[in-house]
């Protein structure tokens, strides 16, 4: 037993999963996540690269969204997903939480190049390979990059589509969404990565939703996840 409690000390994370998931389905996301690390493990570059090429030579990708869909990453498979919610539902000013290499801001600037929207970017890392590759695809004029923690930048502007991926945390995760959220107009859309890879983020998302009749929530579990909150523009108990 006190191995168990020093081990939980230890593992905040692995913890918090057990008791989202219970003991039966803990057990079996631990041995999905062993699966995927052995995939990982088993797919080669040279492999992934060979894949990629064969499948450009099928599709022809016609522009720098539909080459990066052709790429394997932990988001790719969501890349067009958050393309055609962006177009569809005009979302013009855009709002994303988490940078890394940017393959989520090419899809969000492929449509805002479409639509005449502006996406900003915010994370606590200077995303050196994303800028680069944003100013090589001449989308850095409507591109703003701001790098610093999300909950101490003093945002105060409307928001049509806001994607977040950035710590996963429960914690910080929800209070993502009591900082921004307000700020995300009546028709506008939420899309948060990776909530099965990270089951804190479902379980925040799950809390802040309680008793928001306003506020939809639909799944994705492919691909590390993706969750997708639709803002209604009325309150469906009035």
């Amino acid at each position: 037993m006190a191995n168990k409690i020093i081990e939980g000390i230890k593992n905040p994370q692995k913890v918090l999963q057990y008791l989202v998931l219970g003991k039966k389905n803990f057990s079996k996301f631990k041995n999905m996540q062993t699966m995927e690390e052995r995939l990982r493990v088993t797919i080669t570059d040279e492999l992934k690269k060979s894949l990629s090429d064969e499948l450009i030579s099928i599709v022809h990708p016609s522009n720098a969204l539909e080459f990066r869909m052709t790429q394997y990453s932990d988001i790719s498979e969501h890349l067009s997903t958050l393309y055609i919610l962006t177009i569809e539902f005009n979302l013009k000013q855009i709002l994303e939480l988490g940078t890394r290499t940017g393959e989520s801001t090419i899809a969000l600037l492929q449509a805002a190049h479409e639509i005449g929207g502006f996406v900003t970017s915010i994370d606590v890392n200077p995303c050196l390979a994303a800028k680069k590759t944003i100013k090589a695809l001449n989308f850095d004029k409507q591109w703003n990059f701001i790098q610093m923690d999300d909950l101490k930048v003093d945002w105060n502007n409307e928001i049509d589509h806001l994607f977040i991926d950035t710590s996963h945390t429960f914690e910080h995760t929800l209070s993502e969404l009591k900082k921004y959220e307000p700020l995300v107009r009546p028709g506008g859309i939420i899309t948060l990565h990776d909530i099965v890879t990270y089951p804190e983020v479902l379980l925040a998302i799950e809390e802040y939703v309680k008793n928001r009749a306003d506020l939809r929530f639909y799944k994705y579990f492919n691909n590390n996840g993706l969750g997708i909150l639709m803002k209604r523009k009325y309150d469906v108990r009035n």
